[in-house]
């Protein structure tokens, strides 16, 4: 089977320079290391940093003294932070620039007395973090639902860095035809508009299209969503062995797309797998 891979397929710059700060921090540090929540939404790498000895805890109360913390690439809420810092436990960083910049843009333009829209999934740990830094009234807008009266005349809206930017746009549209004055900052990330428009590209061209990564992975999902709007038989999986065979049947190139959390080997994996995969009719 042919197999045409991304040219975005993987890890992005954020989430190679979290795992790597991870690495260097376990191979270093003479206590535990745990993560501020799942490092990545990606369960193969968590396993992979489990066996190196880091754990993962939901809330700074979970760990003991002498406890390295190393905060994901999603960021984490302010308050958390706050308790790190004055339990005197070392923190190390990990959140991903991309990130902060949207924690930045809601606490400034909340401080002057914008009320902060985001657009994205309110039940997501950046979502959970952006807001944690906005100093008034926050609202979340799913992508594609319904938006919410708000009783302020200043908005400003900006996004969770995963959105896909039509679903951004319609937002602000729309709040851009009931407030006296709207402010739009996109904070969608660089890699993540480049990711979806490779996808979207690979999807025209192939039979189907298998979309690799945590099931818990905004992106990801986006990805597949994006690509099954054009291709139907795209297919989500997370390793080669959710595969089937049968949902190749007939097809002559096979589109491999991957999102920004998923580990190169685990792409490699799955590549493996589609390319000794038996092409019916030929020998």
């Amino acid at each position: 089977m042919e197999v045409k891979i991304a040219k975005t397929a993987g890890f992005c710059w954020g989430v190679r320079r979290t795992v790597d700060k991870v690495m260097e921090v376990a191979d270093h540090a003479s206590g535990p290391v745990v993560t501020l929540g799942p490092i990545i939404h990606n369960p193969q790498a968590v396993a992979r940093f489990r066996e190196k000895g880091v754990g993962t805890v939901d809330a700074v109360g979970e760990v003991g003294d002498g406890t390295t913390v190393v905060v994901r690439t999603h960021g984490a809420v302010k308050e958390e932070l706050d308790r790190a810092e004055g339990r005197g436990l070392e923190v190390v960083d990990g959140t991903c620039p991309y990130v902060k910049y949207p924690q930045a843009i809601a606490q400034r333009l909340s401080a002057e007395g914008y009320h902060v829209v985001i657009v994205g999934d309110a039940n997501h740990a950046e979502i959970k973090g952006v807001i944690s830094y906005s100093e008034g009234p926050c609202t979340v807008v799913k992508p594609g639902g319904p938006i919410p009266e708000i009783p302020a005349k200043k908005v400003a809206v900006i996004a969770q860095t995963t959105c896909i930017g039509a679903d951004f746009e319609a937002v602000v549209g729309a709040l851009a035809l009931r407030h006296k004055e709207v402010r739009a900052v996109n904070t969608i990330c660089n890699d993540t508009e480049e990711r979806q428009a490779d996808a979207r590209s690979l999807a025209r061209e192939v039979d189907a299209v298998v979309v690799v990564g945590g099931k818990n992975s905004a992106n990801t999902r986006h990805l597949a969503e994006i690509c099954r709007e054009i291709q139907p038989r795209t297919w989500h999986v997370e390793t080669e062995a959710e595969l089937r065979p049968e949902w190749f049947t007939g097809c002559q190139v096979v589109g491999l797309s991957a999102g920004a959390s998923t580990p190169d080997w685990v792409v490699e994996g799955v590549a493996g797998w589609l390319r000794g995969l038996h092409r019916p009719g030929t020998p």
